[in-house]
C-alpha cells in the first residue's frame, strides 16, 4: 500500500463514518494537499455546508510508528508519515458583529463534539490502518474563522 492509498482509504473511512453516525453531510469529503486545511470547500453546495478532509502533514524515514530514523544511511528505513483528519462546519455569524445567541453556541459545540467522536471512530475502525499501527494525537479545535468551526486530529503511522 502506498502513502496516497492510505490517505484515500482513510478519507473513505471518514466520509462513511460521517454518514453512519447520521452527521450532517458536508460539501466536500476527501484528501486535500498543502501545508494547511482551508475552508475553501466548505460552502456553496445548496443545503450542505462543511468539509471533511485527510491531509499529509509530513513524511520521514522511521524505525517504527512515530519514531524518525535519524541514523546515517537510513535508506532502508520504513516510511513514517503524519496525517491530519478534520471536519469544519459552517456557522451563522451575526452581521452586526455581536456574538451568536447562547443556544446557537450550544448547538455548534454539540456538533463539534459529535464530529470529534466521528473522526475518532473513523480512525479507530478504518481498515486502512492495519493492526492499529498508529499513534493518535490530541484533538485540536479550529475556528471560528471565516464562519467555520470544527477541529482535527493528527495521527502518526508507518508503511
Amino acid at each position: 500500500m502506498s502513502v496516497f492509498e492510505r490517505l484515500t482509504d482513510l478519507a473513505a473511512c471518514l466520509c462513511a463514518q460521517i454518514e453512519a453516525d447520521g452527521g450532517p453531510p458536508t460539501c466536500f469529503c476527501g484528501v486535500i494537499p498543502g501545508d494547511a486545511a482551508v475552508g475553501d470547500y466548505a460552502g456553496d453546495c445548496d443545503e450542505k455546508c462543511g468539509m471533511a478532509w485527510v491531509r499529509l502533514i509530513m513524511a520521514y524515514p522511521a524505525t517504527g510508528v512515530g519514531a524518525p530514523d535519524e541514523t546515517v544511511g537510513n535508506c532502508s528505513a520504513s516510511l513514517g508519515f503524519d496525517v491530519e483528519v478534520g471536519i469544519l462546519r459552517c456557522i451563522d455569524v451575526p452581521e452586526d458583529g455581536s456574538a451568536p445567541p447562547a443556544e446557537e453556541q450550544v448547538a455548534t459545540t454539540q456538533l463539534q463534539v459529535a464530529d470529534m467522536m466521528t473522526m475518532w471512530r473513523a480512525i479507530n475502525c478504518c481498515e486502512a490502518l492495519p493492526n492499529k499501527d498508529f499513534i493518535l494525537g490530541a484533538y485540536q479545535p479550529m475556528g471560528p474563522l471565516g464562519a467555520l468551526v470544527g477541529g482535527n486530529f493528527t495521527l502518526r503511522t508507518v508503511l
